[in-house]
């Protein structure tokens, strides 16, 4: 009985889509008023009782964000006969299976790539986004994250909130004593092993053989498939063609990717510590960091809060202080030579041009999307609308460090955070590359972080005097091509 309710649910919301099926007894549809047609479930009038089901992002509920939003729109809307309440359950959600039996949310923060392999399904819905008040504020380029075609027309299945990428973390009070003298070769007042990722490796060096305030000096999860991307994106990679909508082209292997690998390879080997081939590593980086067992490490800034909470943990910092010694900036240059030890790391910092080029990173656009199956549109709507507005986007920020992507909200906040004045600046320049979001992506993660574990596990095969897998350029090259054929098998079975 559930199946066929399932299955009758479906059949309807086609209707509402205004799709339907590719079978020969369907009529056609008239897309000159599609929009419409699609639009029509948002009339405007709040469904009186309802409450909205809210799904939000674990870290913005545990430093307290998700109850202020709830709270604050509660009062907003406590008038007009609706509520919102936050779902008790893992960030993570499954539309397709939970939406028809009722169990999902009717509202889902998360980043595009996960929200919009829904879309396709059509489980998500598509929103009158040009009827919005922030809708100017919005980068075109943070909207088609949300971007769905239905014959023809390009519709949005969610609503931009703030914009992901990697950014390097340091304390500064962590920073050696004589940094001026000797880590500030061209005098700009930058420490040189924040400039390239050559004098990062130099600075590491020298932290693995003891005298300095940390143990490591750059630390990181060498297996993380959305950070450890960036070093094949900066040589010619990409994951899908056709800017991502096309994944029978699967450009890991592209240009000269394989350079990028040998440096996650070189970085492993420097590390020389196991725990970066975990992905519990990035829970641990908080106290690392705090703890003085490494100088820096790359994660994304909407987790800035938690650095600070394991910093006033320790009892060292007050709130202030630790606000005040935490910096974030923008990651390193790589070498155009992609060796980390092949150039002097003196003359990358004084040549940069000459001898480094700008790291590309992966990145995403995090925003809001409406369950296709939920029984308050309206209500639903009102809530995006409210948590997406210009006071929110400045609260989510004070609250959880977040970029957001609202212009307006934006140039407020960078006067006093210069992060957020980096990440639109690194977007516009392309050097933030969006996570494609169609449902094929789901097929990259597993292939893509076996590689790096076998990649970043070589080093230790080697004191192990075990076999080597990637001793070669022509090695890498191979298993490159091997990933982008596991991927495509993946592609091929899901379909």
């Amino acid at each position: 009985m559930k199946r066929w309710i399932a299955v009758i649910l479906c059949l309807c919301l086609g209707l509402l889509w205004g799709c339907g099926s590719e079978e020969a007894e369907t009529p056609e549809v008239d897309t000159s008023d599609l929009y419409q047609q699609v639009m029509a479930r948002f009339d405007g009038k709040l469904e009186q009782g309802a409450v909205v089901k809210v799904l939000e992002n674990d870290t913005a509920v545990e430093l307290g964000y998700v109850d202020q939003l709830i709270t604050a729109f509660n009062e907003a809307y406590k008038d007009q006969g609706i509520s919102a309440e936050r779902m008790n359950i893992d960030q993570y959600s499954d539309l397709a299976t939970d939406g028809p039996y009722g169990y999902g949310p009717d509202v889902w923060y998360q980043a595009n790539d996960i929200l919009m392999k829904y879309a396709d399904k059509q489980h998500l819905l598509p929103l009158p986004i040009y009827d919005m008040e922030r809708y100017e504020q919005i980068p075109q380029s943070a909207w088609d994250a949300y971007a769905t075609d239905m014959k023809g027309e390009t519709f949005y299945c969610g609503i931009p909130l703030n914009v992901q990428s990697g950014m390097l973390y340091y304390i500064e009070s962590m920073l050696p004593e004589n940094w001026q003298q000797q880590w500030d070769v061209n005098q700009n007042g930058t420490p040189d092993f924040f400039e390239t990722y050559t004098a990062l490796y130099a600075y590491s060096q020298l932290c693995k053989e003891g005298g300095q305030k940390t143990q490591y000096g750059y630390l990181d999860e060498t297996v993380d498939t959305y950070f450890m991307s960036g070093y094949l994106m900066t040589y010619g990679a990409y994951i899908f063609g056709s800017n991502g909508t096309d994944p029978s082209d699967i450009g890991l292997a592209a240009g000269e990717s394989y350079k990028g690998a040998r440096m996650i390879r070189q970085w492993a080997g420097q590390m020389n510590n196991t725990e970066i081939l975990d992905s519990a590593f990035s829970s641990a980086a908080y106290q690392y960091l705090a703890d003085g067992v490494m100088l820096c490490t790359v994660t994304t800034p909407d987790v800035s809060r938690m650095f600070l909470r394991s910093m006033v943990a320790t009892g060292n910092w007050t709130q202030e202080e630790a606000e005040k010694d935490l910096k974030m900036i923008s990651v390193p240059r790589l070498p155009r030579s992609a060796d980390l030890t092949a150039d002097r790391w003196e003359d990358t910092v004084t040549d940069l041009e000459a001898l480094t080029v700008e790291t590309a990173m992966m990145g995403g656009i995090n925003g809001y999307g409406i369950s296709a199956y939920t029984k308050c549109p309206n209500a639903s709507l009102a809530f995006v609308e409210f948590a997406t507005s210009y006071a929110q986007a400045l609260q989510r920020h004070e609250y959880l460090g977040v970029a957001p992507a609202r212009a307006d909200a934006a140039a407020d906040i960078s006067r006093n955070d210069p992060v957020v004045g980096i990440l639109f600046d690194r977007l516009d320049r392309g050097l933030i590359r969006i996570m494609p979001a169609i449902t094929e992506i789901g097929q990259l993660w597993t292939p893509a972080e076996s590689f790096l574990i076998d990649l970043s596990t070589d080093p230790y095969r080697q004191e192990r005097g075990e076999a080597l897998l990637y001793e070669t350029d022509e090695d890498i090259k191979a298993g490159l091509e091997r990933l982008v054929s596991q991927i495509r098998d993946a592609i091929e079975t899901l379909a």
